[in-house]
C-alpha cells in the first residue's frame, strides 16, 4: 500500500530553483535513501513531506492518518529536565493514565469500605468508579503500557548514553548530544513514516550499528538522507539521487547504485554516440543534396535537403552524458620520510581521573594508512593530540621519525582561515604551487571556474573542509593526522578525498565514523580496546571479521603462539607477556559473567512486564464484576511487582 506519493514537485527560493520535477513513491515498510550534492534539495523534500514548507506546484498524497516523524537539528527541550524525563514526555499518555488509575484506586478503596459498612453491594457510585477504572485499563492496554521505561533505556543505551548519563540535565548537553536525544524520542514515537536527516551524525560506530539493526526491523516506512554510504548499504532497499532539481531512482542499496550508475552512463553514452553518428550522416546527406542541387540546378535536391533539415530539427536530441571520472593524482610525499614514522611504547595517560591508555603501544611505518576506531570518549582525538605534542603522556614514549613532518586536520582548524584570502591564493600560499597546477587541483577538489576566487570568509563548512584537506594533502607534510575529515563533505567530495589519500605516498592516521571511507583508504585498523591499541592488518571489513572471531573464540593460547598476528598491540608488536594474557583472560571471564547476568536480568524484566499485562487483564475482570476485595489484592500484587521491576531496572543500568 502506498504511504507517500509526490508527483512533479517544484520548489524555488527567490530566483533559485531547488526542485524542478521531483517524484517519489513510497510503499509501507519500505526504506529509501536520498542522496545528492549539498544544496540539491534533500532537506527541502523532507520539509515538504512534514508540512513545514509548501511546494510551488505538484501533487502530494500521504496515506490517511499517517504519522510523520522528522529528525530535526533544532530542539525544543526543557532545559531543566533530565534526558530520562525528556524521553518520558513521549509517553505522556501512559503516564497520565497511570496517574488517573492511582486516583481512582484510592476512591474505589475508600468507597468500598463505605459500601461494606452500609451492606450495599449495588452501590451506584462504586459501580461508576469501577466502570471508569475498567475503561482506563482498556485504554492503557492499547498503549505502550508498563514497558515504556525499559524501551526508553534500551533505545538510549543503544544510541550511546550510559545509564548514569540519563539523569543528566538537558541544559548541560552539547548540540550533538541534544540531537541524539531527539533521535531517541523520534524512535520511541514510532511514526508510520520516519524521515531521518543525517541520523548517524554524533553517533559512534557501535551506536550506528545498533541503529542499523533497529531500522532493519522497523515496521514503518523510512526515508534516509545520509552521507554514510556504509549505513545506506545496510539499511535501504531503494535509492533516489537528486540532480538539477529532479531525481533518478535506483532499486537497490548504495553499492548497487554505484554499479547501476556506471551501467546507465555507458548505455546513455552509447545511445548518444549512435545518435551523433546518425546526425552526422544526416548532415552529410544534407550537404550532398545541396551540392547536387547547385551543380545541376535541380530544385528537387534542395527540397530533399530541406526535408532532412526539418527532420533533424524535430529530432529529440540526447544530451551528452557526463560524469566525474576517477581523479588521478600525482602525489609524492617527501621521500625522506623513512621507514619508521611513529613509535608508541607503554603509553599511560589519564584525563580528569579518567584513564584512557594503559601500557599502550603502536608502530606506524612509511606508507601505512591507519584507521583509528573506538567509542566516543575512548581517546581517539586525545591520541592525535599526544602525537602532536599538545598533551604530555603520564608515562611511556611517543617518538616520530627524524624526517617526519605532521599535518593535522580537525573541524576547528578549518574554521580559522583568514577571510581576505581567496581559495586560489590560500592554496598557493600554503603549498607553493604554481597558479596553473593549483587551479587544476582545485578543480579536482570540486572548486571550478570562478569558485577559485571566492573569499575564505564566504565559504561553506564543506568548502572550508575541502580546501583545508587539499592544503594538507599537497603541502609539505608527510604524515597526516586526520580527525573526522569527511564531516560536512558531500558524497562527491568524499570520493575525491578517498582517491587523493589512496594516491598519497606518505603515512596517514585517521579518525572517522565513515566506515565506507575507512574501507576505501585504510590498510591497517587500530582499535582502542580496554585502554590498549589493538592492531589489525586490513580495512574496516577485515577488522569486523577479526573482531567477531575474537569475541566468539577468545583463543588466548593461539594468540600467544602467533606473536606477529594481526591482533597485536599494547606491549609492542613482538608480543605480550604472560601477565598481560592472564589479565586479559580474567577480563574476558568477567565480561562473560556480566553478559550472562545482563541476559538473565533482561529475561526477568520481560517476564515481569508480561506478568503486569496479565494482572491488568485480571484487574479489568475484577472491576467488571465489582469484586473490590480481589481488585485490592491485585493492586497490591501489582505494586509489589513494580517494585521488583524497578530493582531489576536499576541492576540492569549498573551493568550495562
Amino acid at each position: 500500500m502506498v504511504v507517500l506519493e509526490m508527483k512533479d514537485i517544484n520548489k524555488s527560493f527567490g530566483l533559485e530553483e531547488i526542485l524542478t520535477s521531483f517524484n517519489i513513491n513510497l510503499q509501507e515498510g519500505e526504506r529509501i535513501g536520498l542522496i545528492g550534492a549539498n544544496g540539491s534539495g534533500k532537506t527541502t523534500v523532507f520539509n515538504i513531506i512534514a508540512g513545514r514548507e509548501e511546494p510551488d506546484s505538484g501533487e502530494i498524497f500521504l496515506q490517511r492518518d499517517c504519522s510523520v516523524g522528522l529528525l530535526d537539528q533544532s530542539h525544543n527541550f526543557s532545559a531543566s529536565q533530565s534526558i530520562l524525563e525528556e524521553c518520558r514526555r513521549v509517553f505522556a499518555r501512559e503516564i497520565d493514565i497511570q496517574q488517573q488509575q492511582r486516583r481512582l484506586e484510592e476512591k474505589i478503596a475508600a468507597r468500598g469500605e463505605v459500601a461494606s459498612q452500609d451492606s450495599d453491594p449495588q452501590d451506584s457510585e462504586l459501580t461508576s468508579l469501577l466502570k471508569k477504572y475498567n475503561r482506563l485499563q482498556e485504554k492503557f492496554s492499547r498503549t505502550a503500557g508498563y514497558s515504556y521505561e525499559s524501551r526508553i533505556r534500551k533505545v538510549a543505551t543503544g544510541l550511546g548514553f550510559s545509564p548514569a548519563e540519563l539523569s543528566q540535565k538537558i541544559s548541560l548537553l552539547s548540540g550533538g548530544e541534544k540531537t541524539r536525544v531527539g533521535l531517541i524520542k523520534l524512535l520511541l514515537e514510532e511514526p508510520d513514516l520516519l524521515l531521518l536527516d543525517e541520523p548517524t551524525n554524533h553517533l559512534d560506530i557501535e551506536a550506528v550499528e545498533w541503529l542499523e539493526s533497529y531500522l532493519q526491523s522497523y515496521q514503518g516506512a523510512v526515508i534516509i538522507i545520509s552521507h554514510d554510504r556504509y549505513f545506506l548499504d545496510r539499511t535501504i532497499s531503494r535509492l533516489g539521487e537528486i540532480k538539477q532539481g529532479s531525481n533518478e531512482d535506483y532499486p537497490g542499496n548504495y553499492s548497487y547504485y554505484l554499479d547501476e550508475r556506471e551501467r546507465r552512463f555507458q548505455q546513455r553514452l552509447k545511445e548518444y554516440q549512435e545518435q551523433q553518428k546518425k546526425i552526422n550522416q544526416l548532415k552529410e546527406q544534407i550537404e550532398q543534396y545541396r551540392v547536387w542541387g547547385r551543380s545541376g540546378d535541380n530544385e528537387k535536391f534542395f527540397k530533399k535537403a530541406k526535408e532532412l533539415e526539418n527532420r533533424l530539427e524535430k529530432m529529440d536530441k540526447i544530451p551528452k552524458p557526463s560524469r566525474r571520472d576517477k581523479v588521478s593524482f600525482d602525489l609524492e610525499a617527501d621521500s625522506r620520510i623513512g621507514h619508521e614514522v611513529l613509535q608508541i611504547e607503554n603509553l599511560d595517560f589519564s584525563y580528569q581521573k579518567n584513564t584512557l591508555f594503559r601500557q599502550a603501544s603502536l608502530n606506524i611505518f612509511g606508507g601505512d594508512k591507519v584507521a583509528l576506531i573506538g567509542p566516543n570518549g575512548s581517546g581517539k582525538t586525545t591520541l592525535l593530540q599526544l602525537i602532536r605534542g599538545q598533551l604530555e603522556p603520564d608515562s611511556g614514549d611517543i617518538k616520530l621519525g627524524p624526517t617526519v613532518r605532521t599535518g593535522y586536520y580537525s573541524q576547528e582548524g578549518s574554521k580559522n582561515f583568514a577571510g581576505d584570502l581567496t581559495v586560489l591564493s590560500a592554496l598557493r600560499q600554503s603549498t607553493g604551487l604554481p597558479a596553473g597546477r593549483a587551479r587544476d587541483l582545485l578543480a579536482k577538489f570540486l572548486f571550478r571556474g570562478e569558485e577559485v576566487f571566492k573569499k575564505l570568509a564566504d565559504l561553506s563548512g564543506g568548502e572550508r573542509s575541502r580546501l583545508r584537506l587539499l592544503q594538507l594533502v599537497f603541502g609539505e607534510s608527510n604524515f597526516l593526522l586526520l580527525d573526522e575529515p569527511t564531516n560536512h563533505l558531500d558524497l562527491d567530495s568524499r570520493e575525491v578525498l578517498e582517491q587523493s589519500l589512496q594516491s598519497y605516498q606518505g603515512a596517514v592516521l585517521l579518525v572517522s565514523h565513515d566506515r565506507y571511507f575507512l574501507n576505501q583508504v585504510a590498510d591497517i585498523t587500530v582499535e582502542l580496546y580496554n585502554l590498549n591499541l589493538i592492531k589489525y592488518r586490513g580495512n574496516y571489513d577485515h577488522y569486523l571479521k577479526k573482531r567477531a572471531d575474537r569475541r566468539q573464540n577468545n583463543r588466548l593460547q593461539s594468540q600467544n603462539q602467533d606473536r606477529n598476528s594481526e591482533y597485536s598491540g599494547c606491549r609492542g608488536e613482538a608480543g605480550r607477556d604472560k601477565i598481560f594474557y592472564r589479565r586479559q583472560k580474567e577480563k574476558r571471564r568477567q565480561e562473560r559473567q556480566l553478559k550472562r547476568k545482563r541476559e538473565d536480568l533482561e529475561s526477568k524484566i520481560i517476564n515481569l512486564e508480561n506478568r503486569q499485562e496479565e494482572l491488568e487483564e485480571k484487574m479489568v475482570t475484577a472491576s467488571y464484576e465489582g469484586d473490590i476485595e480481589k481488585l485490592t489484592l491485585l493492586k497490591k500484587e501489582q505494586e509489589k511487582l513494580q517494585q521488583e521491576l524497578n530493582r531489576h531496572y536499576q541492576e540492569w543500568e549498573e551493568i550495562i
